[in-house]
């Protein structure tokens, strides 16, 4: 009986060696991968927070064809470790501040490869300005309209403590009506609370970014990230 007990043991432990050694032979993807998403040659500043813009990669002649999930920054800037392999990179569908195109992009992974995404936004923002100035937060930004059926849905200030900064990750934020943003210039001046100012006085550091929204987009297009401390 001690045998058979002794014999059985050492199955299972021959059992789980195997197994626990054919998941260590399994390789890790060796090759990178990372771009930018652009509009004439530029990037785009997007939401910073995890996972809100996507593109998805896929790779043709395997039996499991789910995406993989790419994560863009809020500089636009994207990077990934995968297979050495051709792959197929699309934006995720109704993802981003641009028009749902979706064209593909053909890209060999090899030690390290770069490739760009071009999209056309629906809006660029830019001459983007803040100061504080005691409670007074005065904004400036200048609007261009890239497609001309897009509508304005609100625009956003964001003001943060850390180096992302978006509708999602802040420390407060100022909605400002589609009726008070235009194509063009625009200038606002708000006022902080007094609970607002006490966050930012303990803060070490302290950013601002405008964001805009389109009717019907799923995120806002951004300005670069200003520091007011």
């Amino acid at each position: 009986m001690k045998k058979m007990i002794f014999n059985l043991a050492l199955a299972v432990a021959a059992m789980l060696c195997f197994g626990s050694c054919g998941y260590d032979n399994f390789d890790e993807p060796d090759a990178a991968l990372s771009g930018n998403v652009q509009y004439n040659g530029q990037n785009l500043q997007l939401p910073g927070s995890a996972g809100v813009v996507q593109l998805q990669a896929y790779q043709d002649g395997y039996q499991l064809h789910s995406p993989i999930s790419i994560y863009v920054d809020q500089n636009g800037h994207f990077s990934a470790r995968l297979f050495k392999g051709t792959y197929k990179l699309v934006t995720r569908d109704k993802n981003g501040p641009w028009v749902n195109k979706r064209d593909t992009v053909i890209v060999n992974v090899g030690g390290g490869s770069e490739v760009n995404i071009p999209v056309t936004p629906y809006f660029t923002l830019s001459d983007f300005k803040c100061t504080l100035s005691g409670s007074t937060l005065s904004v400036s930004f200048n609007v261009q309209q890239i497609v001309s059926t897009a509508k304005i849905n609100y625009a956003t200030l964001c003001i943060g403590t850390t180096s992302i900064l978006d509708e999602q990750n802040n420390a407060f934020q100022v909605k400002i009506d589609s009726k008070n943003v235009k194509v063009g210039a625009n200038s606002f001046t708000f006022t902080a609370t007094n609970e607002q100012i006490a966050k930012l006085q303990k803060a070490v550091k302290v950013t601002a970014r405008v964001g805009l929204r389109t009717v019907d987009a799923d995120c806002s297009i951004y300005t670069p990230m200003a520091t007011l401390k």
